[in-house]
């Protein structure tokens, strides 16, 4: 470590609760430049940028980004017609989201300037788009956002880092854009990001790697028509005529709703018990998803005890407080004004049950067939180019040249039969990013296999060598006392920070406190309570910093902070981790030891109690965490979720967690098929050293199913063998699931993704299932959708005869919104459509399933 380095943490700590903003106004890295727009643009991006950008960034890099924006402002004819405003919050701004950072604006820009620089802006922006999907596609994975020269390196990414990586391409060009997120779909349990584009004065949307021939054109359209939110977050002060959700002195959260769909202010008056207006009371604005009142907006009221937000027509449960008091009432689709009264409420156990609808559904337009047929064209193309280069990973080789491969490797790794096939493992999971996997597998340690396979996946896809060597290395200096916390010691990984080679440095840096962090690892968060200033508002993008970082500029926000004593602990071989439900750091004092909360602002610990949750035996299918039902801890006067979704409880039924004692819900969730939700609320008491069970019931839906056209089930559909075979072969005399697929569109990922969850369900069951194409996938139909129900067949939809068939039968306006999914009754009857976007569509056609077999009886 260089001495200057050493110094500079040693004079950031020494300044305390000065630090950032010291680092906004006084970094050495103005001294690099003479250029007065350079500087100014510089100053602005220290002026407002997040505390993890401050902490975990070199000036060199900021530098770096001005000037490849001032670049592409020069070098395209559109630059100088964007005003100052716009370039500088959505063209200069370097971080989309909560994204790792990297160089990918310089590679972009000298990647595509001469593609795109005699285009108009309208075009150029649809042409990014298309190079950003020859490189990527869409691929479900954990909530990190790698990095965009990391995600071109895997050629997949979820849509949230689809997005940041094309917004970062279209800004590499000098093409304002911004990422627009609805936190949660109002019809489906998920939620989805997408971009929006300036152009000549009028910001256009499109799907991120999903490029159409036209924008504003893009397969979540009709989901975008039923949102209840769409916004985004605009770094520094903006003044833009967007509404402002919320407003701080370095960001705001703008809404977009408008955008998409037809809007209502939402107007709730808060008062006190003697009937006066309540000013700055907390409203929140809950929309249910994931099993959870998911806040779209917190808002405060102003002087006259109002809140007022922009929103769709569909039901929100709001849940207002106040110094210990509150208010909860749930606004329907078609309330615009609503007044609740806050006082102290008396907790009683009791059973709520609501049903909450979304915004109806609305067509959209689509382009014209002729224009969707040549980009078809293209977009078949792109893929090839993404598939040539997926070829080039071993994960994809074919077993004679990947056996050759492991050969060749093994003759340096020199692993056991059974290492090997671990190494293997590590390495396709790796997928561009092999050469990293290797060289750490090449080195020799011991401990080289049993790190790797402590990592996320995508760890494996996106880290360096060079880091997991030095966690290798340091790690002898402190190992695990017993090999049954060795995973707690060794694994470099805590939440979804980025990872980096911390240890190494705070072996180094506390090298003279680690007798005493050993003996008592309480000490460790005595340290950091003396130590860094809690900082709850300036790290807004919630990108986690690193303990390097934390160190560097003395201050952290409270989840960087349990980061960091994971951290320490870790280093020093004290068993530790990040405790997902509670979210807060943990450690053993030994293999026998109960898991410990280190004290941070308190020295006093909770009491706990013991709580067995069981399901239902009325339940028809086995409830889900996140999916079907939450448990949720009043605290600071609202439910705060537990979050299970990296802790692998609930896998089975009864599941006894210990949970701190107080006040829960228990909250379960039942969706029909047209988005509508039935929430059943379970109010409950968990006391100290007791045991308390409650049980998962999911309210029943009263399924009605009716006809909704009929179709011939002598039609025959042309099996990919060249054969044919009629619908009624297919049904089996149980009827079938019948899909019209794009293969390489998102709602038919979502579709495959979900039919393997009901895969046991469906094969007992028996009836038929095909997929089948509206447009031939390049790949064997079994290499792209692995673990489908036995009975699954693939077919080909020649010249759209059976969708035709399908949409005349039932009068349905399709507008190319893949999938388009039936169900269909041995007699031909169609009793359950839809079409595009829809999460838990195999959930969906069990429950037709059922209700068929329930009217047969």
């Amino acid at each position: 470590m260089k001495k200057t380095f050493w110094l500079s943490v040693v004079f950031a700590l020494c300044l305390g609760t000065a630090t950032a903003q010291n680092l906004r106004k006084d970094n050495k890295i103005f001294e690099k430049t003479t250029d007065k727009q350079e500087k100014e643009y510089l100053q602005f991006l220290y002026d407002y940028m997040p505390l993890s950008d401050l902490a975990d960034y070199s000036g060199d890099f900021f530098l770096s980004q001005v000037r490849y924006a001032i670049k592409a402002r020069e070098t395209f004819s559109w630059g100088r017609t964007i005003p100052e405003e716009v370039f500088k919050h959505f063209v200069l701004v370097y971080r989309v989201n909560n994204e790792n950072l990297d160089t990918a604006r310089a590679y972009i820009f000298e990647t595509l300037k001469d593609r795109i620089k005699n285009m108009s802006m309208y075009d150029a922006a649809l042409e990014v788009n298309h190079w950003c999907h020859e490189h990527v596609n869409y691929k479900a994975s954990d909530g990190r956002t790698s990095s965009p020269l990391a995600t071109i390196r895997t050629s997949w990414g979820r849509c949230g880092e689809e997005s940041t990586f094309t917004v970062t391409a279209l800004r590499a060009v000098g093409l304002p854009a911004r990422q627009c997120y609805t936190p949660r779909w109002a019809h489906t349990d998920d939620n989805h990001a997408w971009v929006e584009v300036w152009i000549d004065g009028t910001w256009h949307h499109l799907g991120a790697c999903e490029p159409e021939p036209e924008l504003d054109i893009a397969w979540f359209d009709a989901p975008a028509k039923r949102a209840m939110m769409v916004h985004t977050t605009v770094f520094g002060k903006y003044e833009g005529k967007e509404k402002k959700n919320f407003e701080h002195p370095l960001y705001s959260k703008i809404n977009l709703l408008s955008n998409y769909t037809t809007t209502k202010n939402l107007e709730i008056l808060v008062k006190d018990t003697d009937g006066k207006p309540v000013e700055n009371a907390q409203v929140a604005f809950g929309l249910y998803n994931y099993a959870e009142y998911y806040p779209l907006a917190k808002l405060y009221t102003d002087k006259n005890g109002k809140a007022v937000l922009e929103t769709g027509f569909g039901d929100l449960m709001i849940w207002v407080k106040k110094d210990g008091k509150t208010a909860s009432a749930l606004a329907k689709s078609d309330t615009d004004k609503m007044t609740l009264t806050i006082e102290r409420q008396k907790f009683a156990p009791h059973c709520t049950h609501y049903k909450l609808c979304p915004p109806v559904a609305k067509q959209v337009k689509a382009v014209s067939e002729e224009k969707a047929a040549k980009n078809a064209l293209r977009i078949s193309y792109e893929d090839s180019l993404r598939e040539a280069y997926l070829k080039t990973m071993p994960r994809n080789f074919d077993s004679a040249k990947r056996n050759a491969y492991l050969e060749q490797q093994n003759a340096v790794w020199k692993f056991s039969f059974q290492e090997l096939e671990k190494a293997d493992k590590q390495i396709e999971n790796s997928w561009g990013n092999y050469k990293q996997i290797e060289q750490v597998l090449a080195s020799g340690d011991e401990n080289a296999i049993d790190i790797l396979s402590l990592l996320y996946e995508k760890d494996l896809r996106d880290i360096e060598a060079a880091t997991v060597l030095s966690h290798l290395k340091a790690y002898k200096n402190y190992p695990a006392q017993d090999e049954s916390l060795k995973e707690y010691v060794l694994n470099p990984r805590i939440q979804l920070e980025k990872i980096t080679p911390y240890r190494e440095f705070l072996q180094n840096y506390f090298a003279d406190r680690a007798k005493d962090f050993v003996a008592n690892p309480q000490s460790i968060a005595d340290w950091i309570n003396a130590n860094i200033k809690l900082n709850k508002q300036e790290n807004y993008y919630g990108v986690q910093i690193s303990p390097e970082g934390i160190l560097r500029i003395g201050q952290c926000d409270p989840l960087s902070r349990e980061i960091l004593f994971v951290a320490i602990a870790r280093s020093f071989g004290i068993a530790s981790r990040y405790e997902w439900a509670e979210g807060k750091a943990q450690y053993k004092t030994s293999a026998e030891s109960d898991w410990i909360y280190p004290q941070f602002e308190t020295k006093s610990s909770e009491p706990t109690g013991t709580l067995v949750v069981s399901n239902s035996e009325k339940n028809k299918i086995k409830p889900e965490y996140y999916i079907h039902f939450t448990l949720q801890r009043l605290e600071n006067d609202e439910y705060k979720t537990l979050d299970f979704e990296y802790d692998p409880k609930f896998a089975q039924f009864p599941e006894t967690l210990t949970v701190p004692a107080g006040k829960y819900r228990l909250m379960s969730g039942n969706r029909d098929s047209d988005g509508n939700i039935y929430v059943r609320e379970e109010y409950f008491e968990v006391k100290a050293d007791q045991v308390t069970k409650a049980e998962v019931v999911m309210d029943e839906i009263q399924t009605d199913l009716k006809v909704l056209g009929k179709i011939n089930m002598k039609e025959k559909v042309h099996l990919l063998d060249k054969t044919t075979a009629s619908l009624k072969s297919i049904a089996k005399d149980k009827g079938m699931v019948l899909a019209i697929v794009d293969p390489y569109s998102e709602p038919v990922r979502h579709l495959m993704a979900d039919m393997p969850l009901v895969k046991e369900e469906m094969e007992t069951w028996g009836g038929g299932i095909a997929f089948v194409f509206a447009n031939t996938p390049e790949q064997a139909p079994e290499s792209m959708y692995p673990n489908l129900p036995e009975q699954s067949i693939f077919a080909q939809d020649k010249q759209k005869q059976l969708q035709k068939a399908i949409t005349k039968a039932t009068k349905f306006d399709f507008t190319s919104n893949y999938p388009l999914l039936c169900f269909v009754t041995k007699e031909g009857e169609i009793v359950f459509l839809s079409e595009g976007y829809r999460i838990g569509s195999g959930e969906s056609l069990l429950k037709v399933i059922h209700s068929l077999n329930q009217n047969n009886k």
